[in-house]
């Protein structure tokens, strides 16, 4: 059942000794099956409490806090907040509250700005994909083979192809990269499964929290960085990936760039059956714009190809005209020409640092890609989080202003 802020408040109380609510806001979440609020108590604490509405919402609450628990003990404490406290519903499950990132939520165009940020990312990667699998395996994380991972993009795949017209040089790139035997010989390792704005936070030049664990799993690194390779700047995810391959401790899969541009061009075909299971036309249309993209950006890599291979054959005419003009007797003019050269995607989701609103993230466009499909979601789109909700003081609701200034850091 759906709870305000106020009831959300009141959890923190029941269940973090000595904290007393005064103020409250709202968080907009992508999960229309769980309630968050961030609730500021007398003495200036800040946690975050999270309540499922949902039997489905309970478990995926479960699922990350088992998780964040872990990670907060092990591996990456610095970057997982801790569990304060929880209280039980009613209904059935718990209500938790944990503590507050410090930072603003990550936006793509400050990676973009400050290439060190964009190495922190990197670095912040590697460390998930460096947690052992046997500890991610000891607190539940879910385990794939890479040929498990590769079958799934292709029942997708057959999927849509099922409900829907895909264009047909999309559905040949996909065919041909599945096929590639070497594109998929790799070893799954712990990954978030589900990075995005909404799940990272930032302070200065450096990630400070990570988020929404409950997709984690033992799957393919690529998933971590689609949604990167497709929304970044070249230089910014040079950076991210120079600072990823330096702390990852042992080489990267020669061909792990490569596989993550497929993965995000496969999240699009996620994204159209979400849109056509949940009925909604507007998601639909989305993933169709996104593929009539994706068909336009291979065929003008086909034109460029193509057009590059005819100025190199000209260049090599070129060259055997000039050898037979210079009076040279070791060719014959029937030989001239005679070879061909070959072409070869808590500010307002958490307490926040204020001011840490930007907009935009362009993406590049060296590569086919749905320029798109990367801000739904990293390996799965998602739709769009809810609209802002106005804050909600516990004395004075009306004075939203003076809320939103008690949420800023005071060392900002």
């Amino acid at each position: 059942m759906p709870r305000n802020s106020y009831s959300l408040a009141a959890f923190a109380a029941a269940s973090v000794p000595g904290f007393e609510p005064e103020r409250t806001v709202a968080i907009p979440t992508p999960q229309d099956d769980v309630d968050v609020a961030g609730v500021i108590g007398q003495d200036g604490r800040r946690v975050l409490v999270t309540c499922p509405r949902s039997t489905a919402g309970g478990v995926r609450l479960e699922k990350e806090l088992s998780i964040s628990a872990a990670l907060s003990q092990h591996h990456l404490g610095d970057l997982v907040p801790a569990v304060l406290g929880s209280v039980k519903l009613g209904e059935g499950g718990r209500a938790a509250v944990t503590d507050v990132h410090a930072g603003s939520p990550l936006l793509l165009d400050r990676l973009e700005r400050d290439r060190d940020l964009a190495a922190s990312l990197g670095e912040v990667i590697s460390r998930i994909h460096r947690v052992p699998a046997r500890v991610a395996e000891s607190f539940g994380a879910e385990s794939f083979t890479a040929q498990a991972l590769r079958e799934s993009h292709r029942v997708q795949i057959a999927r849509a192809q099922e409900l829907e017209t895909l264009p047909t040089a999309v559905v040949q790139r996909w065919d041909a990269l599945l096929a590639d035997h070497a594109l998929w010989d790799f070893e799954p390792v712990f990954i978030h499964a589900d990075l995005s704005e909404e799940s990272l936070f930032f302070r200065d030049s450096q990630i400070t929290g990570v988020r929404g664990w409950d997709s984690a799993r033992i799957g393919d690194p690529a998933d971590d960085l689609a949604w990167l390779a497709s929304a970044l700047d070249e230089d910014s995810f040079d950076a991210l990936m120079s600072s990823y391959r330096g702390h990852l401790g042992e080489p990267a899969h020669p061909r792990l760039l490569e596989r993550a541009q497929a993965v995000g061009e496969f999240a699009v075909v996620d994204w159209l059956l979400h849109g056509i299971e949940a009925e909604d036309d507007v998601i639909i249309e989305d993933a169709r714009g996104m593929l009539r993209d994706l068909e336009s950006d291979i065929s003008q890599l086909a034109k460029d190809e193509a057009e590059s291979a005819y100025l190199s054959l000209d260049a090599h005419e070129d060259e055997g005209a000039e050898h037979v003009g210079d009076g040279s007797e070791h060719f014959e003019p029937e030989h001239v020409g005679s070879e061909r050269i070959q072409p070869e995607g808590f500010e307002s989701e958490g307490f926040g640092d204020a001011g840490a609103s930007d907009e935009g993230a362009v993406a590049p466009d060296d590569a086919p890609r749905s320029q798109r499909a990367a801000h739904h979601e990293n390996s799965a789109p998602r739709e769009s989080a809810a609209p802002r909700e106005s804050a909600d003081e516990i004395p004075d609701e009306s004075d939203s202003d003076g809320l939103r200034g008690s949420f800023t850091d005071p060392r900002s």
